[in-house]
C-alpha cells in the first residue's frame, strides 16, 4: 500500500467527519467548500495536484526515476495540511476544555435482593404446604434460612427434601449447611447464595449514551471501563447540568403503572390482610405474589389526601404504599413518545403515548378499575419510576393511547423524566453515586492550554535550532522531517476524531525530542562512512541502510509501551499513548523515507558536495567497563535509600489514583494570597490532608493549591463545602462587571397572511447587555446562572442567548467578555443581572475536583503493576528474539528495572529534598497514573539506547559466540555521540515541559527527566556489563581474551 492510498483513506475519514459535523449546522450557514460535493473534490485535488507537481519537479531536476517518491512526500504534505484545514480546530480533551468524567459501577444488589427474597418465599411455601409436617422458616444472619419440620414421619421429611432439591430458582443457589433434630423435629440450615447475573455491557453503554446524548449532537463519550463499570466523559458542562446528568445516568428508568391497594375494594382485602403480617417487600400467598410495598416520593405525592390507601412507616422515616400486582404489566417499554407539557393548573408535567400493545393492556388495566358510583369506590393508578411512586391520579375512565404524569414537578424534574423515559430503562442498574468523579473547570483548561502551547513552541524551536546548528544541511533536513511529523500527527488525530489531552500534548513534545533519534542514528552512520573515505552518495546510501534496522528496533520497543499504556490508561493517558504511538510510527516515514528523498535530490543535483557536521568527540576511547562495579554499587545504594524512603512514606507516596479519596483545586483571590504552610494548617482537620502548590507561567505565587484528602463516597460531597468554610471570603469567585445594557425594538412581525387590513404588527422588545468577567467563565456556567436567576424571579420562560466574540468561545473555552440578549426590557434585565452578579460573587471557583472510590483505586494499582510487568516481558522477548541470545534480553530487563526503581526512588525522596530544592521546582511528588505513564515511557526510551549499543555489539562480534569487555567499550564509544545527542534533545524538550508545562504534567515531566538521564547511564554502566556477566555465567566462565575479542 503506497502513501497515496493511505492519504486517501485519511482524507476520506476527515471528509466524513467534517460532513457529519456539518449535518448539524443549518444548510444556509455552510460555506460552499464544506458541501459534500466540494469536500470530495478537494480530496481528488489533494491527490492529483501533488502528483502532477511531483512529475514536473522530477522532470525539471532530471530525476524521473524518483517522481513516485517525490509524489508520495508531496501527497503526504498536502493531505496533512488539507486535513488540518478542514478539521481545525482539533478536539480537546476534558483536561484542556473542562468538563466531567464519571465512572459508574453496575449495581446488582437490588435485583439480587429480590431474587433472594423470592427464593425464601418459595421455600416458605414448600414448608407450609408439606403434607404430614408442620413447617416453618426463619431467616439466618448472613443470608441463609433455617427450615423446621415438626413431624416424626420420615417419609414427609424425605418428600420435603426431594421437593427442595428438585426446585429451580432464578440464579440463586440453595445449599444445605447443616442439620440437627430429634425424633419429632428436624431443623435444616440452608445457605441462600445469589449467583452473579450476566450484564450485557455493550447494551448498557448504548442505553446510557441514548440518555446523556439523545440527539447525538454532543461530544459525549460513553464506554466500558473495567469488567462491570462504564465511563461517561462530558466536555464543557456546568455543575447544575452535571448533577442532572448524574441523575439521568444512575436512574434505572424502570417505569411501571400499578393499581394502589384500596381499603374499600373487596378484591384487595386478601392482599391487605397478608401485607399487615409481612415485614419484607413482597406480599405472597403460597407461590403467588399478590402485592408489594413501594416507597412514596413525598415531594411529589401526599398520601394523606386519601385515607383509603394502605401505607406504612419505614425505619428511616419514609412512607410506603401497598401496590397490587396485576397481570397486565404495563411498563416503560410500552411507551411511544414522551414529551414535556403543562397540566390543567399550568404546572409542568409529562405527557406520554403508548404503542399498540401497551395501549391495549393499559386500556384493560384502567377499564377494570373504573369508578363504582354505587359505593363511591375510586381506584388510583400508581406511576412508579425505579420502584418509587411519583404520582397516583384517580382513574375516571378507560385510557388507551394517552396519559399524563402530574405532581409537584419543577421544570428540571420534568426534563429529567422526559430524558430517562425516552431513552428507556437500563439493561442493568447502576449505583446511585459514581465511584469516581473528575470535574475540571474551563478556566483551568484555558490556563493549561496556554502552558502546553508555550512548552510545545519552546521545545520545538529549541530542538530544531540545535539540530540546524549541529548538523547544518543535514539538520535542516531533520527539521523539515520533524515539522512534517507534527503536521501528520495532528492530521491523523483529526481524522480519527481523537482528542488532544494535556498528556497527549506532552506526548507530542516528547515525540519531537525522540523523533530526532532516527535522524541522529542516520547522520552518525553517515559521518562514519565519510571518515572511512566514502563519497557523499555512498555515505548517504550506507548511512540510511545500516541505521534502518536499529531505527526499527528502537521505535518498535517504544511502540510496545504506547500500546500497553493505551490499554490501561484513563482518557487523558490514552491521549498521550495515541500521540506517542502515531508520532513514532510516522517518524519512520518522515525521518527515513522523506529525508532520503531530500538527500538523494540534493546529492544528484550537486546542491551538496560534502556533509559538514559538528563533533562532540573526535575518536573517543573511554574505558567504561572498568567503572561498572562502582556504578552498580552506587545504583544499589541509591535504590535502597529510595526504597527506604518509599517505605517511610507508605500510602503518602501514592496519589488518590491509587489510594482513593478526593482532590480539589482551589484559587484564592489575588489580593488575599495565602502561604502553603497556612493552607496546610487550615485543612489539617481533613483526614490525611495533603496540600501542594499549583503554579502556571505568569501567575502570582500563593494563589492556587491542590488539596487531597482520603474522604470518598458520601463523605466526599462535603469536601468542597468544608474548604469553603475553612477560608471564608478568601476563595476566588466569578466577579462580573455590567458594561452596558441597551434596549431596542425588534423588527415588526406580521401576523396573518391574506388581507392587508388584517395584517398586524407586533414589536418585541430586545435588550442586549455587555458583560465582563475578571476571572474567565464558560458559557454553560454563565447560562445556568442566568437561568437560575430568571426562575428565581418567576420568569423562567423568558428567551435569552449568550454569545462572545472571543475565539476561545468557538472551542467551548472560558472567555472574559460575553453578551447577553433577552426579550426582557432593560430594567428587568438589569435586575436579573444584579441577581447573577450576587450569585457568582458567593460561589467559589473550584478549578478541578476529583473523587476516586476505593475499588477504582484498587483496580488502578493492579492494572499499573500488570502494565509495567507486561511491558518488561514483551520487551525482553523482543530483544531476546531479535539478538538471538537470552543474555541480551535479561540484561535489557535488568537495566529497565533499574531505571524504574531509580525513578521511584527519586519520587520517594522528593518530599525530603523539596524544601531545599524549591528553586529547581522540586515538589512533594506522588505516584499517579501520569507518573505510571512516565515510567512506561522511560522503559521505551531507555531500551532505545540499549538496543543501539546492543546492535553495535552484535556488529562488532560478527560470527563470534561472545562479546568481550573491549567490544563493549568500543560499541559504547562508537555510539556515544548518538547517546548524548538523542538524550540531550529529549532532555531539553522535557526540561521545558517541566519548567513551563504547568502543574498537570509536572510530576510526569520530573519522572521523565530522571528517566532520560538514568536510562542513558544504565545503558552504559548496567546493561552492557551485565551482558558480559551473563555470557560468562551461561558459558561456564569461558570468555575470549581481550585481544582476541578486538581482533
Amino acid at each position: 500500500m503506497n502513501m497515496s492510498s493511505i492519504a486517501f483513506g485519511f482524507l476520506a475519514q476527515a471528509t466524513s467527519a467534517v460532513t457529519s459535523a456539518a449535518a448539524t449546522v443549518p444548510a444556509e450557514s455552510l460555506p460552499w467548500w464544506r458541501e459534500s460535493w466540494a469536500l470530495w473534490g478537494i480530496v481528488l485535488l489533494t491527490l492529483a495536484v501533488p502528483t502532477l507537481v511531483a512529475r514536473l519537479i522530477a522532470g525539471g531536476l532530471r530525476a524521473t526515476d524518483m517522481w513516485g517518491r517525490i509524489a508520495t512526500v508531496l501527497v503526504a504534505l498536502t493531505a496533512g495540511a488539507v486535513i488540518c484545514w478542514l478539521g481545525w480546530p482539533p478536539r480537546l480533551g476534558i483536561d484542556l476544555k473542562g468538563g466531567l468524567i464519571l465512572v459508574y459501577e453496575v449495581d446488582n444488589s437490588k435485583q439480587t435482593a429480590a431474587r433472594v427474597d423470592d427464593t425464601v418465599r418459595r421455600i416458605e411455601g414448600m414448608a407450609a404446604t408439606q403434607e404430614g409436617a408442620q413447617g416453618s422458616v426463619r431467616r439466618r444472619a448472613g443470608g441463609g434460612v433455617t427450615v423446621r419440620l415438626a413431624t416424626p414421619d420420615e417419609r414427609a421429611r424425605e418428600a420435603f427434601l426431594a421437593t427442595l432439591t428438585g426446585a429451580e430458582f432464578d440464579r440463586v443457589a440453595v445449599r444445605e449447611a447443616g442439620r440437627r433434630g430429634s425424633a419429632d423435629t428436624l431443623e435444616i440450615d440452608y445457605d441462600v447464595v445469589p449467583e452473579p447475573a450476566p450484564v450485557a455491557m455493550d447494551k448498557l453503554v448504548a442505553a446510557v449514551s441514548r440518555r446523556v446524548n439523545p440527539g447525538g449532537q454532543k461530544e459525549v463519550t460513553v464506554r466500558q471501563y473495567g469488567l462491570d463499570q462504564i465511563e461517561v466523559i462530558i466536555p464543557d458542562v456546568e455543575q447544575s447540568e452535571a448533577n442532572l446528568i448524574k441523575r439521568i445516568v444512575s436512574s434505572a428508568g424502570v417505569l411501571e403503572f400499578r393499581i394502589l391497594a384500596n381499603r374499600d375494594d373487596v378484591r384487595h382485602q386478601a392482599a391487605i390482610a397478608l401485607a399487615a403480617k409481612t415485614a419484607g417487600q413482597s406480599v405472597r400467598q403460597k407461590e403467588e405474589t399478590l402485592a408489594r410495598w413501594v416507597q412514596i416520593d413525598l415531594k411529589k405525592m401526599d398520601p394523606s389526601d386519601d385515607a383509603r390507601l394502605v401505607t406504612r412507616q419505614t425505619a428511616d422515616g419514609g412512607l410506603e404504599v401497598l401496590v397490587i400486582t396485576d397481570p397486565f404489566n404495563v411498563t416503560g417499554g410500552d411507551l411511544g413518545r414522551v414529551s414535556p407539557s403543562l397540566d390543567e393548573q399550568l404546572s409542568p408535567c409529562v405527557n406520554f403515548t403508548f404503542n399498540s400493545s401497551g395501549a391495549a393492556r393499559f386500556g384493560l388495566l384502567t377499564g377494570r378499575n373504573l369508578p363504582d358510583p354505587a359505593n363511591g369506590l375510586q381506584s388510583r393508578l400508581g406511576i412508579l419510576l425505579d420502584d418509587v411512586v411519583q404520582s397516583a391520579p384517580a382513574i375516571k375512565s378507560t385510557i388507551t393511547s394517552f396519559g399524563q404524569i402530574t405532581g409537584n414537578f419543577k421544570q428540571p424534574e420534568v426534563d429529567f423524566l422526559v430524558e430517562v423515559l425516552n431513552a428507556g430503562s437500563l439493561p442493568a442498574a447502576l449505583r446511585s453515586e459514581p465511584i469516581s468523579e473528575q470535574r475540571i473547570s474551563s478556566q483551568l483548561g484555558d490556563d493549561t492550554i496556554k502552558s502546553a502551547r508555550l512548552a510545545m513552541l519552546m521545545a520545538t524551536l529549541l530542538v530544531l535550532t540545535f539540530m540546524l546548528a549541529y548538523y547544518r544541511f543535514s539538520g535542516l533536513v531533520a527539521d523539515l522531517a520533524v515539522l512534517l511529523n507534527i503536521l501528520l500527527v495532528v492530521a491523523v488525530m483529526i481524522s480519527f476524531k481523537a482528542a488532544f489531552t494535556l498528556a497527549g500534548l506532552a506526548g507530542l513534545v516528547l515525540s519531537v525530542g525522540m523523533a530526532v533519534d532516527a535522524n541522529v542514528l542516520i547522520y552518525e552512520r553517515m559521518r562514519e562512512e565519510i571518515d572511512r573515505g566514502a563519497a557523499v552518495r555512498m555515505a548517504i546510501r550506507n548511512g540510511f541502510q545500516r541505521a534502518l534496522s536499529t531505527i526499527i528496533d528502537s521505535n518498535l520497543t517504544t511502540l510496545i509501551t504506547a500500546v500497553v499504556l493505551f490499554a490501561i490508561g484513563t482518557d487523558q493517558l490514552k491521549g498521550f499513548a495515541i500521540t506517542l504511538f502515531f508520532g513514532l510510527l510516522l517518524n519512520l516515514f518522515t525521518a527515513v523515507f522523506c529525508s532520503r528523498v531530500v538527500f538523494d535530490l540534493a546529492e544528484r543535483n550537486r546542491w551538496i558536495t560534502s556533509l559538514s557536521m559538528s563533533r562532540i568527540f573526535g575518536q573517543p576511547n573511554f574505558q567504561f567497563v572498568k567503572w561498572m562495579k562502582p556504578a552498580i554499587i552506587g545504583s544499589v545504594l541509591f535504590i535502597l535509600a529510595g526504597l527506604a524512603a518509599a517505605w517511610q512514606r507508605g500510602q503518602g507516596l501514592f496519589d488518590i489514583d491509587f489510594t482513593g479519596g478526593t482532590s480539589v483545586q482551589v484559587e484564592f483571590k489575588p489580593d488575599q494570597p495565602l502561604g502553603i504552610a497556612a493552607v496546610r494548617e487550615a485543612v489539617a482537620t481533613l483526614p490525611d490532608a495533603a496540600v501542594s502548590s499549583v503554579s502556571t507561567p505568569g501567575s502570582a505565587p500563593d494563589l492556587r493549591y491542590k488539596i487531597d484528602t482520603s474522604l470518598r463516597g458520601d463523605e466526599a460531597r462535603d469536601v468542597e463545602a468544608t474548604i469553603r468554610d475553612l477560608f471564608p471570603g478568601r476563595l476566588a469567585t466569578y466577579g462580573m462587571d455590567i458594561i452596558e445594557v441597551t434596549s431596542k425594538a425588534a423588527p415588526a412581525v406580521e401576523k396573518g397572511e391574506g388581507k392587508a387590513g388584517d395584517a398586524a404588527a407586533e414589536s418585541v422588545p430586545t435588550t442586549i447587555a455587555k458583560l465582563r468577567f475578571p476571572l474567565k467563565i464558560s458559557r454553560p456556567t454563565l447560562r445556568a446562572t442566568v437561568k437560575a436567576a430568571l426562575e428565581a424571579e418567576k420568569i423562567g420562560d423568558a428567551d435569552f442567548d449568550i454569545a462572545s466574540t472571543e475565539s476561545a468561545a468557538v472551542t467551548g473555552r472560558a472567555c472574559s467578555d460575553w453578551t447577553l440578549s433577552t426579550t426582557l426590557d432593560a430594567a428587568s434585565t438589569r435586575g436579573i443581572l444584579e441577581g447573577v452578579k450576587a450569585s457568582l460573587a458567593e460561589t467559589p471557583v473550584y478549578l478541578a475536583a476529583n473523587t476516586i472510590g476505593g475499588k477504582v483505586a484498587g483496580n488502578t494499582k493492579v492494572t499499573a503493576i500488570y502494565a509495567l510487568l507486561a511491558s518488561l516481558l514483551m520487551i525482553v522477548l523482543y530483544v531476546w528474539i531479535r539478538f538471538q541470545n537470552v543474555a541480551f534480553g535479561l540484561a535489557a530487563v535488568i537495566a529497565l528495572a533499574h531505571d524504574v526503581l531509580v525513578a521511584v526512588a527519586c519520587l520517594a525522596l522528593s518530599t525530603y529534598v523539596a524544601p531545599y530544592l524549591g528553586w529547581a521546582l522540586v515538589d512533594d511528588f506522588k505516584i499517579s497514573l501520569d507518573v505510571v505513564a512516565a515510567l512506561l515511557t522511560i522503559i521505551g526510551f531507555s531500551i532505545n539506547d540499549t538496543i543501539v549499543i546492543f546492535d553495535r555489539l552484535r556488529e562488532l562480534r560478527g560470527k563470534g559466540r561472545y562479546v568481550s569487555a573491549a567490544m563493549v567499550d568500543k560499541a559504547v564509544n562508537q555510539t556515544l555521540s548518538r547517546t548524548i545527542l538523542t538524550s540531550g534533545t529529549a532532555f531539553l524538550a522535557t526540561l521545558i515541559l517541566y519548567a513551563v508545562g504547568g502543574q498537570g504534567i509536572h510530576a510526569f515531566a520530573f519522572t521523565m527527566l530522571v528517566g532520560i538521564v538514568v536510562g542513558s547511564y544504565s545503558t552504559i554502566y548496567i546493561a552492557s556489563p551485565i551482558v558480559l556477566w551473563l555470557q560468562r555465567a551461561f558459558s561456564g566462565g569461558e570468555q575470549p581474551s581481550r585481544s582476541t575479542a578486538t581482533a
